[in-house]
């Protein structure tokens, strides 16, 4: 079976719920509308769900040419899909620091009172320029507010694996909300996504660059926002690689349009270097 594009997603904002889409389109720096917002806290520190679960809690939805987010408590904001004037702050995600806008101050009024905590929430400019390791990526690799690269791939096969196992321990079945893939791939096999080298989405290029290691944000659970402990434990059993584990591959691709239904073809089969079998 030729692998075809399954599923696809955006995350607006860094660590919050995702949204379906139809098609993506590809910019120098992941799926546009991807990531290019974030929460900060009062240091300009990224906040995300492995230290307060409850940003799984806020819903978003794609409104007016931007997004409107709702809070647990009733409340809700409009945010545009970009925001190129405001005040420019520092901020950081894991060690890298840039340059961002931030949004205004009832937006960031509504992720404080939702938080309990004085908060913010910044945007990636197109100026603003922050790379990926260059030891996978190569040099020059733009990405967003992503943990590390611009997109993610997870074959359809591999959940399915993971889902299989973990009814085979009478746990719960999960689904891609727990994992945050841009791209799902409709694949037969699990994992087969590990060791595509270079494809074709539909008609655009992209290689597959270094398998993506899973953290705690895996066990929190998005509809109640109450940690766990699976799919780590069960993933940890048969997915470890070099002290880590491995679940999606992470994915670099030229720019373009790709769709639901796009063929995946495969010209070059080689596994990144972070995998170990």
């Amino acid at each position: 079976m030729t692998p075809t594009i399954q599923q696809t997603f955006i995350y607006p904002v860094k660590s919050l719920a995702g949204i379906a889409c139809d098609s993506l389109v590809l910019t120098d720096r992941g799926a546009q509308g991807d990531r290019r917002w974030m929460l900060v806290d009062k240091d300009g520190r990224f906040i995300s769900q492995r230290e307060w679960p409850r940003l799984c809690l806020f819903r978003v939805a794609a409104a007016n040419e931007g997004f409107e987010i709702v809070g647990w408590r009733g409340g809700s904001v409009r945010i545009p899909l970009s925001l190129e004037q405001g005040m420019n702050v520092m901020v950081s995600v894991w060690s890298d620091t840039v340059c961002a806008v931030e949004a205004s101050q009832e937006v960031n009024q509504f992720f404080s009172r939702e938080l309990d905590m004085p908060c913010r929430l910044v945007y990636m400019p197109d100026e603003s320029h922050r790379f990926a390791d260059i030891a996978y990526a190569g040099d020059g690799q733009l990405t967003s507010f992503s943990d590390a690269y611009p997109l993610l791939l997870i074959g359809s096969g591999s959940l399915h694996e993971l889902n299989r196992r973990l009814r085979e321990n009478s746990e719960s079945e999960m689904s891609w909300d727990r994992f945050r893939p841009n791209i799902v791939v409709a694949t037969d096999e699990p994992h087969v996504e590990d060791s595509w080298s270079e494809f074709t989405l539909g008609n655009v290029e992209a290689r597959g660059v270094k398998l993506c290691s899973r953290c705690v944000m895996t066990t929190v659970d998005q509809s109640s926002g109450l940690p766990g402990k699976e799919p780590l434990r069960t993933l940890a059993r048969y997915r470890t690689m070099k002290n880590k584990i491995m679940f999606g591959q992470n994915v670099i691709a030229h720019e373009g349009v790709i769709r639901i239904g796009d063929a995946i073809r495969i010209s070059k089969i080689a596994f990144p270097p972070n995998a170990e079998f």
